[in-house]
């Protein structure tokens, strides 16, 4: 499962399928997940802040070469169109427009293929249609919920839990997510402490920190459209 995946399941509520946060703020993130699962694997970095300002941030294509995941390979495409371009403006490009509704439907899509998500179309006031994902088994959001508590208490995170709790920093859903048990505050400081740990190789680190750093940007930009 991709990170975007995990993080969808973790984005809505058990029972009803509802969006913990706004339709556009996910879809910025599940974008965002893309392009960090691409740095990931390798196939795609962000040129170093030190450089001078017009090659400083911007996104590099190190690696054309199938990922073996049909989504992930459309992401790659797309990613490899905005190459020279930072980050924030790649995510903000791609999530008010076709290429971030096209990646995340066929991300719902797969997860409603697969058996994880019931799709359901109710009628909202009488008179508008909205699509909902209940969860039909739940146990592979349980797994993921799993992981990232553990990691949260002080287990040590695979690499792509530690993604995935950066993911939720940088959007800043982690504690809209996290167990009823677990204690917000220190779920926040110890998810911090994570996203600045070494868990993958440091340009990967750092290409994954930027393009984090540019979801909370183009968040605050969409917000204030």
């Amino acid at each position: 499962m991709l990170i975007a995946e995990e993080f969808l399941l973790l984005s809505r509520t058990e029972d009803t399928g509802k969006l913990r946060a706004s339709a556009q703020h996910v879809r910025l993130a599940v974008c965002g997940a893309l392009l960090v699962e691409l740095a990931l694997r390798e196939r795609i970095g962000v040129t170093p802040h030190h450089l001078p300002w017009r090659e400083r941030d911007r996104i590099t294509v190190l690696l054309e070469r199938t990922t073996e995941d049909r989504i992930l390979d459309t992401a790659l495409i797309e990613a490899v169109k905005f190459a020279g371009h930072k980050p924030k403006d790649v995510l903000i490009r791609w999530a008010g427009g076709k290429v971030g509704k096209g990646l995340a439907d066929d991300l719902m899509e797969r997860l409603v293929t697969s058996g994880i998500l019931d799709h359901e179309r109710r009628v909202v006031l009488g008179v508008v249609p909205v699509d909902v994902y209940p969860e039909r088994d739940p146990q592979p959001e349980r797994a993921v919920r799993q992981r990232v508590d553990a990691a949260l208490l002080g287990a040590e995170p695979s690499q792509a839990t530690a993604a995935l709790i950066a993911l939720l920093v940088a959007t800043d859903m982690l504690t809209k997510v996290i167990s009823d048990e677990t204690d917000k505050k220190a779920a926040r400081r110890r998810g911090k402490e994570i996203a600045a740990q070494a868990w993958a190789g440091q340009a990967v680190k750092d290409a994954i920190a930027q393009i984090n750093g540019a979801i909370s940007a183009a968040a605050v930009v969409a917000t204030n459209r």
